[in-house]
């Protein structure tokens, strides 16, 4: 297993072109070095790739049959769970999903989720708030006052605050000036950006969450970015609002935690 250079980032994306529909969407801010992370591969020819992001957020795709590369895959999953590191790999299909499980065993625990599909180019109608409710688009000051996507959500995800407001986007509802509901891009590329949603306690069953996912999809088709949805396959919330929201086809795939 190599460590490929940044200069060849460009060249890995697009020998995955084809391929895009089903690579993550922090896949596609490491390439597009949105965000920083490294890229894996089994040799120059680049046949089988890793691709990881600084938090430890990993998606393998490619030849499943080089053992030199899957016993590389473990070692470093290996050296981060003895340093207390994050390793959550997205596997890229059924046949991966067997190595995983054969090499790793007990080691990791799989986990289904589905990535949703949006296809309208028709931006939605803005629902109206209440007067005493306001939406702002996410600054420092808004993220300060964040319980659920605060600096530390930013700079786990984005290295930095000051990268995420250059490379990424994200709206709030406030109530009173309390920050009661918020959608933000929780990765982006340059065609792509997926959504993360959160909503005070206090504050749900009001619509708040389609409201402001409404305002994110929104940007997102005025600047030409294709929003994405993923989640649990059993969190039944999450689906039924993605389907309200415009997004359809949901693909399943498989995480280990």
């Amino acid at each position: 297993m190599i460590i490929l250079n940044e200069n060849d980032f460009e060249k890995v994306r697009i020998g995955l072109e084809d391929r895009v529909k089903i690579l993550p969407t922090f896949v596609l801010s490491v390439l597009n070095q949105y965000i920083c992370g490294t890229v894996y591969a089994d040799s120059s020819t680049s046949r089988t790739v890793l691709i990881g992001t600084e938090s430890g957020v990993f998606f393998v795709i490619g030849n499943e049959d080089n053992h030199h590369f899957n016993d590389c895959l473990f070692d470093l999953y290996s050296q981060r769970k003895k340093k207390n590191l994050r390793f959550t790999l997205f596997s890229s299909n059924e046949n991966w999903d067997c190595i995983i499980k054969d090499r790793f065993k007990n080691n990791v625990k799989q986990m289904s989720r589905f990535s949703f599909n949006y296809e309208s180019k028709k931006q939605m109608a803005d629902k109206v708030l209440a007067k005493e409710y306001s939406i702002r688009r996410i600054d420092e000051e808004l993220l300060v006052n964040s319980t659920e996507f605060n600096e530390d959500y930013y700079k786990e995800y984005w290295g930095t605050v000051s990268n995420f407001r250059k490379n990424g986007f994200g709206y709030c509802i406030l109530h009173n000036g309390k920050v009661v509901s918020e959608c933000t891009s929780i990765f982006s590329s340059h065609d792509y950006s997926e959504m993360d949603i959160a909503t005070h306690k206090e504050y749900r069953g009001q619509g708040l969450a389609s409201i402001i996912a409404t305002a994110f999809i929104n940007h997102c088709l005025e600047n030409h970015i294709i929003p994405r949805w993923d989640c649990d396959i059993g969190n039944k919330s999450s689906i039924k609002l993605a389907r309200n929201l415009g997004f359809v086809n949901p693909v399943q795939y498989s995480i280990f935690i």
